[in-house]
């Protein structure tokens, strides 16, 4: 599908556990498309899908604080051409007490010591596969979803999301998850004990990093750390202890890569990426290996396709400082 003229649909849903005005959240389906050159096409800009490996299986890109979605749109687009149905979405909602911004859709209450683990703690993503669920039984679009191969992949707090949230049990057809510049150690303000690692839901995971990540570094007192130490690894003790005993992982480190790499454009007058360190390698090689080691990944564990693993894509290759594997299925 390298050829794959890529198209998208919006939608919105509403966001149940939020608070009036924070209630929606505004979505884009992206999708293969087999233009006609219909008088329809012309006057509405609607362009219907092509079949051609319908039903696709869906990503849903759970996007970082006040990051908007638009910045994932060339992954969304990538993955597309490379066979996958493709999700981002904007939801305003609240960060922390007093404190609203561009937001994954995050439960804080869900993720307390005494509550962890007993429910989700993302609010908008039951609502997006809710609303997928109907865009694939009626419409233009119904039939294109194989929404029984979900994977979920998120960047920064998105990403910590996508991982704490990747569990069948919570959303059905959840099989896989990735994160770039992401990690589940809890705040310190959430009440767990100094230096916890929260689990990764039971699915293969694949946790990215960029070397150079200003923005993580510069958030280590969030955790009970001095700004900058330098002993402060969250995606290191998040492969080491949050992949859940039994379960597959991954974990990348990128040469030169900072904390915005996989935002394509990045936004300087929103979020923190004034923190983040200047990459010393060319982001658009980086992003390449990125949608080729996610695509692999997806391949492996999405669709058991065995054919290359994503740690083979790396070997030799001078933009990974590491890349490791545990687990059944790793290499």
């Amino acid at each position: 599908m390298d050829a794959a003229i890529v198209r998208s649909a919006h939608f919105s849903v509403r966001v149940d556990l939020a608070a009036a005005p924070h209630d929606t959240a505004h979505a884009r389906l992206f999708y293969p498309a087999a233009p006609t050159g219909s008088d329809s096409e012309r006057l509405t800009g609607e362009i219907p899908p092509d079949r051609t490996g319908a039903p696709l299986p869906v990503v849903v890109m759970l996007p970082a604080v006040n990051v908007g979605a638009d910045s994932y749109r060339w992954l969304a687009v990538e993955l597309v051409r490379r066979g996958f149905a493709a999700v981002t979405y904007d939801h305003v909602g609240e960060l922390m007490p007093g404190q609203v911004g561009l937001s994954p859709g995050i439960d804080l209450a869900a993720l307390g010591p005494g509550n962890f683990g007993t429910r989700p703690s993302a609010t908008a993503l039951g609502p997006i596969l809710a609303g997928l669920e109907s865009i694939n039984t009626d419409g233009p679009l119904a039939g294109m979803l194989d929404l029984g191969h979900v994977a979920l992949g998120g960047h920064s707090a998105g990403g910590t999301v996508a991982l704490e949230n990747a569990d069948p049990q919570w959303f059905p057809g959840v099989a896989s998850v990735f994160s770039y510049g992401s990690h589940t150690m809890p705040v310190a303000v959430l009440g767990h004990p100094e230096g916890a690692v929260l689990p990764v839901g039971p699915v293969p995971a694949l946790v990215v990093a960029g070397a150079e990540d200003g923005v993580i570094n510069a958030s280590s007192d969030r955790y009970g750390r001095e700004v900058g130490a330098e002993d402060h690894s969250p995606v290191d003790r998040t492969f080491a202890e949050g992949i859940r005993r039994g379960s597959t992982g991954y974990e990348v480190v990128l040469a030169g890569s900072n904390h915005l790499l996989v935002c394509s454009p990045a936004d300087p007058t929103s979020a923190r990426g004034f923190l983040d360190a200047e990459p010393s390698t060319d982001p658009e090689a980086a992003r390449r290996l990125y949608a080729d080691v996610v695509e692999a990944f997806l391949r492996r564990h999405l669709l058991g396709d065995d054919s290359v693993g994503p740690l083979a894509l790396l070997d030799g290759s001078p933009l990974a400082v590491s890349a490791r594997g545990k687990g059944p299925g790793a290499g």
